[in-house]
């Protein structure tokens, strides 16, 4: 039982680490036209989204299998990791929360975190042209 919670600390720490040096805090920016009783809409939702890059794809399905979440794609020779999904974004907070090392990784946790936060209290229609403006687009931390 011992050896199975040493590993289990040991790939924990491992996949922090990796996080840390190749993972990508981020925003996707989404829009969605509807059809209104008042006219045609246009929504923009800033959403965040999380990305771990690598060419090696078993060092990603290591990261996916101990938290459970994203969805591994190749463009080319590269590998990446996608935590898009409002449940699993919680996820990874819940999971990172405290425990990254670096203090830029840290402070862009933080900013990212705020936004996952944000996301999770948001009204459906919130997002509605009036509010592009201050939106922006995509942006990495």
């Amino acid at each position: 039982m011992k050896i199975n919670n040493t590993q289990k600390e040991f790939d924990i720490g491992w996949v922090i680490g990796f996080i840390e040096s190749e993972g990508v805090f981020t925003t996707n920016t989404i829009k969605i036209r509807r059809k209104t009783k008042s006219g045609i809409k246009n929504y923009r939702y800033r959403n965040p989204a999380f990305y771990l890059v690598s060419r090696d794809r078993s060092a990603l399905e290591i990261v996916k299998g101990v938290l459970k979440v994203g969805k591994i794609d190749r463009h080319g020779t590269i590998f990446h990791l996608g935590v898009r999904r409002k449940d699993e974004c919680f996820r990874l907070v819940k999971f990172l929360e405290g425990r990254l090392k670096s203090s830029l990784r840290a402070q862009q946790f933080e900013q990212w975190q705020n936004l996952v936060l944000e996301w999770k209290s948001r009204v459906r229609g919130e997002g509605v042209e009036a509010g592009v403006e201050k939106l922006g687009g995509s942006q990495a931390f």
